[in-house]
């Protein structure tokens, strides 16, 4: 086998012998969010919600620059303020219990809730803070203030129109978001009961039905480079709803056992061992270091950069997000100083994307995600034309997402043998298109009903097969240099 190569290449040949030639896709992210900085956050709790700018990702979940306790925060910056590319489902995970207290005195127009011990009152939703006079009235909230006694756990609501409170005692319900550093990973994986209570990334069966979105590539940024976490994340992307595929974007993490930062060498011995080596996942290591002080992952970059690129094809997954800017990039991150530290491509190449980890670069003359790779490329291993980049799984999985979603319609409807021949019509069609965009290099349908199988027909099970070629990537360009005498003649003006 030929030496791994990934880039444009050079090479100096001296001799003057020529060389022998021989697929409305959701970008889903679960993760936590300080709800507590909106009213209603705490209703949409392992819920998705369709976010299309940023000002509505605030409206939601509110917003902080504590992406390691805020992980959906990170998400939201990056597609819809940093790349300004949308929409992104967003799940959070972080609950929210009520909390009650009654027979409460109002003393010269104030009144004083303590909270329980263990509370944390920057965590109190106040926008879900509701004042009950003795008779069950409710008084508005814009007839009072409230501020805070953190070291006593307390809040302290005052009137701001005489007797709004009326006399003697009232009644303060209130929502308080749970401690994002208790329980968060089990919080983060969730459960399924299979009879429609989903929660954390299992969740994700709830985005078709409740926003009509197909759930195609999936992301916990903060949490993936946790083994359970990640296990989980591959089990759910599977016939989501019993119909769709997805595609993970994970990290692998930075530090390993007794916080020591891991090497590249360590990372990819952490992938193997801990199976991050699907066909439908891209891994990344390690972090990005920018110019704006932020510390990404390169997951969450890669992700945007690739709706970026979906949003100008139509919403087809063919372009790799590999080689595609990031203009925000300084250095790669480990988690720790990396001064007088440079990684050019050549260290990526044989240490990360041979290997199946995706990373950055600086590549003609900018930075760049640099890695097209799926996780399970192996080079010296197992590298196939799937494996080779993330587009052509993502092209299968878009063909598939896309007939059922589009051919759902035609279900339980009476099916000649007119509208078998029309349906293959209208699917060649399709995939002719996909030809001529670049998206394919080859495309066909047909019906595998046979009398072989005419029990399935009669049972109205219809097949139809496509066979496709996706169009390979340009991963890597050489040129070979040879120095030849032509010159020489030319030069003295003689016949060779």
């Amino acid at each position: 086998m030929s030496d791994y190569k990934h880039g444009a290449y050079g090479d100096v040949v001296q001799s003057n012998r020529i060389a022998d030639q021989s697929a409305g896709s959701a970008f889903v992210y679960i993760g936590t969010a300080p709800i507590q900085q909106s009213a209603e956050g705490y209703k949409y709790v392992n819920r998705p919600v369709v976010c299309r700018t940023f000002a509505e990702f605030v409206k939601y979940f509110g917003y902080s620059d504590d992406w390691a306790t805020y992980t959906l925060c990170e998400a939201a910056y990056v597609h819809l303020r940093l790349r300004g590319i949308g929409p992104i489902v967003c799940i959070n995970v972080l609950d929210a219990t009520p909390f009650l207290a009654t027979a409460l005195d109002i003393t010269n127009g104030t009144i004083t809730v303590t909270l329980p011990t263990g509370s944390d009152v920057s965590r109190v939703v106040m926008g879900s803070v509701i004042v009950s006079k003795g008779d069950s009235e409710t008084v508005p909230s814009s007839k009072y203030t409230i501020t805070t006694n953190a070291a006593e756990r307390k809040l302290i609501l005052t009137e701001t129109e005489s007797g709004a409170f009326g006399t003697g005692t009232a009644s303060v319900s209130l929502f308080q978001v749970a401690d994002p550093a208790t329980g968060i990973t089990a919080k983060v994986i969730g459960a399924t009961d299979g009879a429609g209570t989903n929660t954390g990334i299992w969740a994700v069966k709830n985005v078709y039905p409740l926003t009509g979105m197909i759930p195609a590539f999936l992301g916990v940024p903060g949490f993936s480079s946790e083994p359970t976490v990640h296990t989980a994340l591959l089990e759910a992307s599977h016939k989501i709803n019993g119909h769709w595929d997805a595609f993970v974007y994970a990290d692998l993490p930075l530090t390993g056992t007794g916080s020591a930062a891991l090497s590249m060498d360590q990372a990819v011995t952490f992938k193997n061992e801990n199976g991050y080596t699907a066909d439908n996942e891209k891994v990344f290591f390690p972090m990005l270091a920018a110019n704006d002080g932020n510390k990404y992952h390169l997951s969450v970059l890669a992700a945007a950069n690739l709706q970026r690129l979906m949003a100008a094809n139509d919403g087809i997954p063919f372009m790799t997000s590999s080689n595609t800017e990031l203009p925000e990039a300084q250095n790669l991150w480990f988690g720790m100083k990396a001064d007088n530290r440079v990684f050019d491509d050549d260290i990526i190449n044989e240490k990360l994307n041979k290997r199946g980890v995706a990373s950055a670069a600086f590549v003609g003359g900018r930075w760049v995600i640099w890695g097209a790779h799926t996780a399970s490329y192996r080079w010296e291993e197992n590298a196939n034309e799937i494996n080779v980049s993330e587009t052509c799984t993502m092209m299968l999985y878009y063909l598939s997402n896309d007939f059922q979603a589009r051919r759902a319609v035609d279900v339980d409807k009476p099916m000649t043998k007119n509208d078998i021949e029309s349906l293959i019509s209208d699917e060649q069609s399709r995939l002719d298109n996909l030809v001529k965009a670049g998206a394919l290099t080859f495309g066909e349908v047909y019906s595998s009903d046979t009398l072989e199988n005419l029990t399935d027909i009669m049972n109205g099970d219809h097949v139809f097969t496509f066979n496709v070629t996706t169009t390979p990537i340009a991963k890597s360009l050489t040129i070979q240099v040879n120095h030849v005498l032509d010159g020489y003649y030319t030069y003295f003006d003689v016949e060779e």
